[in-house]
């Protein structure tokens, strides 16, 4: 061969390589666009941002074992209705609960699920969110 075919054939090597670079990374954003539209519904009750949830899907994706792997995705999950059902009086869960329908009602438009996720986001919201599960 000469330099001019070896030139040729390393100028195509070098574009296959970046074209295969440009694939890649759109393949990881795709994954990570996936992950976090999987954290806003799945796990939108738990404190932290949108990219924290899809690490933690993203942990929870890695796990070899299909049982242990829906187990941890089910503990963190919500039970259907959760959310929605009336906390006793006082609790945890009724302060959370009522600091929801507050900020709903200051958001026209924003669901009882993404008030609970934008509170439990705060200082507040995360306090009181640890005092209900003890």
């Amino acid at each position: 061969m000469n330099s001019t075919t070896n030139g040729l054939l390393a100028s195509m090597a070098k574009t296959g390589e970046d074209l295969r670079k440009r694939l890649d990374r759109s393949d990881a954003a795709k994954v990570q666009d996936d992950l976090e539209k999987r954290a806003e519904t799945d796990l939108a009750h738990l404190p932290g941002s949108t990219s924290d949830r899809a690490a933690l899907l993203k942990a929870i994706d890695g796990i070899e074992d299909e049982g242990q792997r829906n187990s941890a995705l089910a503990a963190l999950k919500v039970p259907e209705g959760r959310i929605s059902t009336a906390p006793p009086a006082g609790s945890p869960d009724a302060e959370l609960a009522g600091l929801a329908k507050a900020y709903q009602s200051e958001n026209p438009g924003v669901t009882i699920e993404a008030a609970t996720a934008a509170i439990l986001r705060t200082e507040t919201g995360a306090m009181l969110y640890a005092k209900s599960l003890n």
